[in-house]
């Protein structure tokens, strides 16, 4: 089972609504707003994560009166609701009462009230009052027959991950107490012989301080993993009070994806499934993406989120430009404002969510809110309530997806590729800094050059996998980012291509251990047996070199087919049978040396690429390896309409999405019926900027 199917959104409904919060608008507009909602053919309202000063006024005395009101008056225009418990934002009485409760920065400055996210997740009175409110709420609303779901707090590790309170160093040593037992086994984890860091007591043990230079990239890694620790230790008592309090139809749920949280471990433990905020415009604020490839990388990120639930929600999806201000005096972020989503570009947004396994959207939010920090993060209506383009494409969305909620309802998302990476690797590369970066560009490349062939493509956790049988299905797996390695894992892959599939494996893949040591074994470490190969020399690369690049093996000999090997170099060795070379280095000292090898095995292969991956020659190695075009049989497509494809088990459905500001010429093979316009397609079609087509393959 290659996605969490337990773990999944399994509502019957699909649901379509906005983030509403009452706590903002006059009583007055309520009726009005909910009339409106309602009549925009919605069905359901988020509300209640940014409130706890009102449903706790007082230490120990709730009060739920406005919900209550706000609720009922919802309830008679047919909408449900997902309420939030409110613990990403304690009132200022809690934080005056409790001083402790505070994050605290990397250099021991408290986090004062008047933002958000200004708690840490380890002070035990924090704990206890979240457990309060929420078995309030549980109580209050549990079994409200308006209320079909939970949000556990808001947005987790957003804006700051890691917090270095005195409790948080408390709970750290009490982790690593669990996790090593003793200081003899911490101490030989951590290699702390290096630079005389050895620890003879315990109360020595801290998370990582301000030091004269570099930290220990073994304790670095493991405060990495307390961060997330702590995070799901934070969720799990709200989700164990909520799930022993609501009715067996109200679903509990989180909306991710932030850094320094392993959501595989998350969504085991703390939610009946995950959730998403999608907000694609943050890729259009990128300069170092063309323009059609970046809100086309959101795609990346909602496939990731398949991996940890097959179905889910998403929570907060983009329904203007985004922004926030009023930061000037932290000084650590600017202040901006996201460029408005033209005509069409919310609907492709919104379609990019189901497409990828939404079954319920939320946009953020129903009005652009007057005041606080995020006067300029637009909802579908701006502050006057005045009709615009932006709310009368959410009632087209609206009536496509009520029309087509049964389909989508009822099929999941067919992939043949994969990418694999997990929560260790990830940190990892926030501590190897000098190519950390250059990992997630390499997974963005990949992806991009699969869906340029219009290849399904699922991003995967490896802690989500069982085993081999977990890969069926998949016809290549990418691995760019291998780096912290074990020999189970290498024997999955082994398992893998001998049974048919094509392993890629990428640079420096097999060297480290889950301490974050080097082993001591040549390079490339635990997969030299499986890739065939010996890393004979390596360097990152010298940027003046000229014509630096790499020789695919079927380019021929014209200079103008080396493509781009950025970053690193590892000059690789065959040593095993059934290994050859596809490709070779273009200059330096090594020229003409091996760059990318492919090893055959059974009936599959393994593929080790010696440099970082980009688009370019990520497309390159596609060719080299003989993989075309998905969508070659049924139409000829551009490569900037996105393909994702569904599947009942019976029939299939595959989802065009053009991402480009001009038309896209598409040509049919055959003659298809496309659901969202209702037209028969046939021959030649152009395929309006932003549109997006839904057309049956097959029955």
């Amino acid at each position: 089972m290659r996605f969490n199917e337990k773990k999944a959104y399994k509502g019957k409904d699909f649901l379509l609504g906005v983030c509403y919060y009452p706590e903002h608008w006059p009583e007055d507009m309520w009726e009005d707003d909910f009339r409106r909602i309602s009549g925009m053919g919605f069905n359901v309202v988020r509300m209640g994560e940014t409130a706890w000063n009102l449903l706790e006024p007082e230490e120990g005395k709730y009060d739920f009166t406005l919900f209550d009101r706000a609720i009922a008056i919802s309830e008679r225009y047919g909408l449900k609701i997902i309420l939030g418990t409110p613990t990403y934002a304690p009132p200022a009485w809690l934080t005056q009462k409790y001083p402790e409760v505070l994050r605290v920065d990397f250099r021991g400055l408290a986090m004062a009230h008047g933002s958000r996210r200004h708690y840490n997740y380890t002070s035990q009175v924090y704990l206890r009052l979240c457990r309060d409110i929420v078995a309030a709420m549980t109580a209050h609303y549990g079994n409200h027959p308006s209320v079909i779901g939970w949000q556990i707090d808001n947005e987790l590790n957003c804006h700051s991950d890691m917090s270095f309170a005195e409790s948080d160093h408390l709970a750290f040593r009490e982790w690593c107490k669990e996790k090593y037992g003793t200081l003899k086994a911490l101490n030989a984890a951590w290699g702390t012989s290096f630079w005389a860091q050895t620890y003879s007591e315990w109360s020595q043990v801290f998370l990582p301080k301000p030091t004269v230079t570099y930290h220990n990239p073994s304790h670095l890694l493991d405060s990495y993993r307390f961060t997330s620790d702590s995070a799901i230790r934070f969720a799990e008592p709200q989700y164990q009070i909520l799930k022993a309090g609501i009715a067996s139809q109200q679903f509990v749920t989180h909306n991710g994806i932030f850094g320094n949280i392993d959501y595989s471990t998350f969504t085991e433990r703390t939610v009946d499934f995950l959730s998403y905020d999608s907000y694609p415009s943050f890729q259009l604020m990128r300069k170092d993406v063309p323009l059609k490839e970046k809100d086309r990388l959101s795609g990346k990120h909602l496939s990731r989120m398949r991996g940890y639930s097959a179905k889910f929600l998403i929570l907060e999806q983009q329904a203007g430009p985004g922004g926030q201000t009023g930061n000037v005096l932290n000084n650590d972020r600017d202040d901006y404002l996201q460029t408005s989503p033209k005509p069409g570009q919310m609907r492709l947004w919104t379609w990019q969510s189901i497409a990828h396994g939404a079954d319920g959207v939320l946009y953020f939010r129903w009005r652009t809110c007057p005041f606080g920090a995020e006067t300029l993060w637009h909802g579908l209506n701006d502050y006057g309530n005045q009709p615009n383009r932006r709310l009368e494409e959410a009632g087209v969305i609206a009536e496509e997806v009520t029309r087509l909620a049964g389909t989508l309802l009822a099929t999941r998302v067919a992939a043949t590729a994969a990418i694999l990476g997990d929560y260790d690797n990830d940190s990892n590369c926030k501590i190897d800094r000098h190519t950390g970066t250059d990992y997630w560009r390499s997974e963005e490349s990949i992806y991009l050059a699969l869906t340029n062939r219009h290849i399904g493509t699922d991003v995967l956790n490896w802690n989500t996998l069982g085993g081999p049988q977990d890969l069926k299905g998949y016809s290549i797996i990418f691995v760019p980012n291998a780096q912290i390695f074990d020999s189970k894992q290498a024997e999955m892959l082994r398992i893998y291509a001998e049974q048919g599939g094509t392993v890629v494996l990428g640079p420096r893949s097999g060297y480290k251990n889950r301490d974050n040591h080097a082993y001591m074994e040549p390079f490339p470490g635990v997969v030299r047996k499986l890739a065939g190969v010996k890393v004979k020399d390596f360097t990152m690369v010298d940027p003046y070199v000229e014509h630096q690049g790499l020789l695919f093996s079927n380019a021929g000999d014209n200079g103008e087919s080396v493509v781009d090997a950025p970053i690193f170099h590892e000059i690789l060795s065959p040593e095993e049978e059934g290994v050859h070379v596809a490709a070779t280095y273009a200059a330096d000292y090594y020229a003409g040396m091996p760059g990318v090898t492919v090893r055959e095995t059974g009936r599959g292969r393994i593929v080790y690429f010696g440099t970082f991956f980009s688009l370019v020659n990520s497309e390159a190695l596609l060719e080299q390896l003989g993989v075309g075009d998905a969508a070659e049989g049924w139409a000829k497509l551009p490569p900037w309409v996105e393909t994702v494809y569904r599947t009942d088990g019976k029939a299939t459905w595959a989802i065009l999405l053009n991402y480009s500001g001009t038309p896209a010429l598409v040509s049919f093979k055959g003659k298809y019926e496309e659901r969202i316009h209702r037209r028969t397609l046939e021959g030649e079609l152009t395929m309006n900027p932003y549109d997006v087509w839904m057309i049956e393959l097959q029955v």
